[in-house]
């Protein structure tokens, strides 16, 4: 079966708004007609690229099912939300997701090894997630020029390298 063709999410599709206590977010959810598969870190990094198009100002956080598939995203996410995503429940997130992919805006993504204060977010961050039964991908820096995987840039074990010799994942049917 041919691999699925990978589609950027369209930033014109209207993001739902979601209030959480004092804060908002917005969810934007994807055409299911046309999956949005993460397979590899270059996947990963166009969707950081195309994130920077949408509605938000300092984060995504990208929700996956077991396949990579995106269910859906989270646009600039309270801290409360981001961090204990697998505890949330509200509109938008009834979508199926066990893995998660954090991409972050940055001003300038530095040409060096992430910063001790970036690997260690990204060391708890995703050890939150395993708490809730979760596995995060990632935490990606982009700045509109650049973009920079914290796991591989700290020469970190990271997914982005295990089990996928045998090509590309595909959605569900």
């Amino acid at each position: 079966m041919p691999a699925p063709r990978r589609h950027r999410p369209r930033h014109t599709r209207p993001a739902l708004s979601l209030e959480y206590e004092h804060s908002s977010c917005g969810v934007w959810l994807p055409d299911p007609a046309q999956p949005l598969v993460i397979a590899h870190f270059g996947d990963a990094a166009a969707l950081a690229f195309a994130c920077l198009e949408m509605p938000a100002e300092r984060e995504v956080l990208a929700l996956l099912d077991e396949h990579r598939a995106v269910t859906a995203m989270l646009l600039d996410p309270p801290p409360e939300v981001g961090v204990g995503i697998g505890w949330c429940d509200g509109p938008g997130l009834e979508v199926p997701f066990c893995q998660t992919l954090d991409i972050v805006f940055v001003p300038k993504v530095k040409m060096r090894r992430p910063s001790d204060h970036d690997i260690a977010g990204y060391q708890s961050l995703r050890r939150l997630h395993m708490l809730q039964g979760l596995l995060l991908l990632d935490v990606v820096l982009a700045d509109g020029d650049r973009v920079q995987s914290i796991a591989i840039g700290a020469g970190l074990d990271c997914e982005w390298f295990e089990g996928n010799d045998d090509g590309p994942l595909e959605p569900a049917a």
